[in-house]
Formats: C-alpha cells, sequence, structure tokens
C-alpha cells in the first residue's frame, strides 16, 4: 500500500471512528436532555444511583434499577415513586418493603415499546423517599430507542463504541505510517491528536461518567469539527 493510500485510508477511518463515537454520545446525550425537560417533578438535588439503559431496540423491554440499603440498627419501611412516560403522558408507581437492618432492596421497574415518547425516547425519573439518617434522593435519566427489532439496545451501542474506537485508532495509525519520513504540519498533528483523546473521552463521560460532562465535551468537539471543516473547504 503506497503512502499516498496510507493516507486517504487512514483519514478516512479516522473521520468514520470520529463521527460515529460522536453520534453515540449525542443521541445519548439528546434522551438525557430531552428528558430533563420533560417535566418530571422534582423533589431534591440528592443524586441516586440508578441504573438505566441508555439505548433500547424498536421491540425491547429492559429494566430501571436502583439498590436501597437499610443502614438504621432498627427495621425501617423504604419507599420508591418511579415516573415512566407514555405517549403525551407518565405512569405513577409507588412501592414500600419494610427492610431488616443493613437489608438491601434491589429494586426495578419494567421499560417497554408502550413508554416511547415522541416516537425515540423513554424517560424516567425515581425518587426514593428519606427518613433520618437516610437522605431522600432523586434521578432522570433518558433512553435513546433505536429503529431496529430483534437485538439489544445496549449490544448496539457497544458494537458502535467498539467499530468506532478501532476505526479511530486504525485510522490514526495509518496516517502515521504514510507520515514516515516527511515533516507533519503542527496544526494537523495536533488536530488529529485532538480528536484521538477527545472523541473516546466525549463517550466515556457520556455513557459512564455524567452526561452533562458529556455535553460539554460534544460541543468542544462540534465547534472542533466545523472548524476542521471550513479550513478544509477553503483549501480546496
Amino acid at each position: 500500500m503506497s503512502a499516498e493510500t496510507k493516507r486517504r485510508v487512514g483519514l478516512a477511518l479516522f473521520v468514520v471512528g470520529i463521527l460515529l463515537g460522536l453520534g453515540v454520545a449525542g443521541l445519548s446525550v439528546w434522551a438525557n436532555v430531552e428528558a430533563a425537560f420533560f417535566g418530571f417533578p422534582h423533589f431534591t438535588r440528592n443524586h441516586l444511583v440508578l441504573q438505566c439503559p441508555h439505548f433500547l431496540a424498536w421491540d425491547e423491554t429492559a429494566e430501571v434499577r436502583t439498590r436501597l440499603v437499610n443502614t438504621n440498627p432498627y427495621p425501617a419501611t423504604l419507599g420508591v415513586k418511579s415516573w415512566v412516560s407514555v405517549p403525551l403522558a407518565w405512569e405513577v408507581q409507588t412501592e414500600h418493603r419494610r427492610l431488616e437492618p443493613g437489608e438491601v432492596w434491589e429494586w426495578s421497574r419494567a421499560i417497554g415499546p408502550e413508554n416511547r415518547e415522541l416516537r425515540h425516547f423513554v424517560f424516567v425519573s425515581v425518587y426514593t423517599f428519606g427518613g433520618y439518617p437516610i437522605p431522600e434522593r432523586q434521578s432522570i435519566c433518558g433512553v435513546f430507542v433505536l429503529p431496529v427489532k430483534g437485538v439489544r439496545g445496549e449490544t448496539l451501542m457497544w458494537a458502535m463504541v467498539i467499530v468506532s474506537m478501532l476505526a479511530l485508532m486504525l485510522g490514526w495509525w495509518l496516517w502515521r505510517r504514510s507520515q514516515r519520513g516527511q515533516r507533519i504540519v503542527p496544526m494537523v498533528g495536533w488536530t488529529m491528536n485532538f480528536f484521538l483523546v477527545v472523541a473516546p473521552l466525549t463517550v466515556m463521560a457520556t455513557l459512564w461518567i455524567t452526561w452533562m460532562l458529556g455535553v460539554a465535551l460534544l460541543l468542544v468537539a462540534t465547534l472542533m469539527l466545523i472548524i476542521v471543516g471550513l479550513t478544509w473547504l477553503m483549501h480546496v
């Protein structure tokens, strides 16, 4: 493979990796932003650790989960109130369970096609009642519904993330190989290294840290893509 071919293939793979990774992060951010403005009641700023799928298939049913522990030295009744979207509204469910000291309640609620709102979203809010010394907590999440059937949404998400990272790394490696023995323009090298770091970081932050950090990184990456695109058009 000639150096020019390596350069072209490397750049093509690199761009595919960036767009696919940022696309996954962008869809997840979109779902969570929509959930934040869906109108769920807000009771507290105390964060609840909520396990919510990032993606669902069109015909898939999954679960939203959280974990409650009775940290009191005596029996106590803990409560969970949850809201799940349905077309143009939401369904509310309240549950209580008496727990012994140290006992764990693995709470869950099913979500599926009947909970789609705006065609491609499922919105969930979960609130746990407080009682001294256990604080009240609440979290909201949004799930993006992919227009596919017969496969889990999370499986597709992992496939897209893996393909994105492989394309990004292989594209960068091929591009670097094509530049062997040649002087690399500092701005081009800096841009490649920027996306090599920022694209995976955006995906990781959005899916596994906090989507609000993902918003900031996504805006930075998108702005840089626009700058790079305009610069390229000016030199065509």
